[in-house]
């Protein structure tokens, strides 16, 4: 037998107002090549561009370009804003602290393999496996998001 526990009006608009600014933000990288050619959502489409273009390179040889995918920003920071996007619309699995903290800890490992050996010259850079280190590393920060204003 499971024990319910009330959760305040307050406590669920918070929940579902961080889940809803989470799946936002994750939608940002698709939102300038979208949105820029609509009538006047041309101005939302330049808004996020400017602010992918202040906090991202956009290195053309780090972009998913030439996989016939247009995002405004390069693979890895792609892959943040879908994971933060994808854990709180999914806000599975419902973990504990340990095990989400081992899992950003081994994502963020292995991100930081993946920058020292494409820096070190080891391996040429390689758009999905930075797309992915990006969604392994911001997803389950998300899911945390989520479950913490829940009250999980």
């Amino acid at each position: 037998m499971t024990a319910t526990v009330a959760v305040s009006p307050a406590r669920r608009r918070l929940a579902r107002a961080v889940r809803v600014s989470l799946v936002t933000v994750g939608l940002f990288p698709f939102i300038p090549p979208l949105l820029s050619h609509v009538p006047i959502l041309d101005a939302v489409a330049k808004l996020v561009d400017e602010w992918l273009a202040f906090q991202c390179q956009r290195e053309a040889a780090r972009s998913l370009a030439p996989f016939g995918i247009s995002m405004a920003a390069c693979a890895r920071c792609s892959g943040i804003y879908i994971g933060l996007g994808l854990g709180a619309l999914v806000a599975k699995p419902e973990l504990a602290a340990w095990p989400l903290r081992i899992w950003v800890g081994v994502a963020a490992l292995v991100m930081l393999l993946d920058v020292a050996t494409e820096a070190l010259g080891m391996r040429p850079a390689w758009a999905p496996l930075r797309l992915l280190t990006g969604i392994a590393l911001a997803y389950p920060v998300s899911v945390a998001l989520v479950l913490a204003t829940r009250g999980v």
